[in-house]
Parts: C-alpha cells; structure tokens; sequence
C-alpha cells in the first residue's frame, strides 16, 4: 500500500532546516515535556547519545529557535518553538509518529547529498 507523501512545507523544512534524525528525536523529547525544562543528561541517556553529542543538538535547537536554555541552568532546556516554525514542528511531530521511514529518509537523503559532495571535491579531473 502506498504512503501518502510527505507534505512540501515539511520536506522542506526537513531539507533546510534538520541536520540529522538525533535533532528530530530531541526536539519531540522535550516537545513532550509540555513547557517543562529537560536537562541535557536526560535527553542523553534517552537518546542514548553521549553529553557532547547531545550539547550540540540542543544548541542546534536552540539556533533553530525550536528551545531555549532554562533559567534553571545552561544545561537545561524547553520546548519553546518560534511562532515561525511552530507550525511546521507540529506537523513534523505527527508525521514522524506515523510516517517514521519516509522522514528518516528526507533526512539522510541531505547528509548523503553533502557527503557526495564533498567526495566529489576530491576527485582528480582530466583538464
């Protein structure tokens, strides 16, 4: 049976603006915390990634303006979208649940485009 295809706004979204399937899962973490900071250790042991790894995606969260740092310290953090993204985030979160694979793939689909990329900056050309 066919899926039906990811909407545009999100693909682009996904295309433009989601480095890698950690920010996505990071992101829903704290999108489930409903306004309530998360600390960093958290996201780590639930994502399974180290505490550098997960630095970085939430600081690529927080310069995509999805959370902002907690008062309660630099390492925590909420879910705190920009009017701008809200949106398309919440169309990311239902279609992630639903649609895991067909996402998974828009993203990895831009990391193996810049991957060849930069393969291809390394090949010797007859000139």
């Amino acid at each position: 049976m066919a899926r039906e295809p990811i909407p545009e706004d999100l693909r682009r979204f996904l295309l433009a603006s989601v480095p890698s399937v950690p920010f996505v899962e990071a992101m829903l973490l704290l999108r489930g915390a409903h306004g309530e900071a998360v600390e960093a250790t958290e996201v780590a042991r639930r994502l399974y990634l180290s505490e550098a790894a997960t630095a970085a995606v939430l600081e690529q969260l927080a310069e995509a303006r999805i959370v902002r740092r907690n008062a309660q310290g630099p390492a925590a953090h909420c879910f705190a979208p920009h009017p701008e993204v809200a949106d398309v985030v919440d169309m990311l979160a239902a279609y992630y649940r639903s649609h895991l694979v067909e996402v998974t793939d828009v993203i990895h689909s831009r990391t193996a485009r810049k991957a060849q990329q930069f393969a291809d900056a390394f090949k010797l050309r007859k000139d």
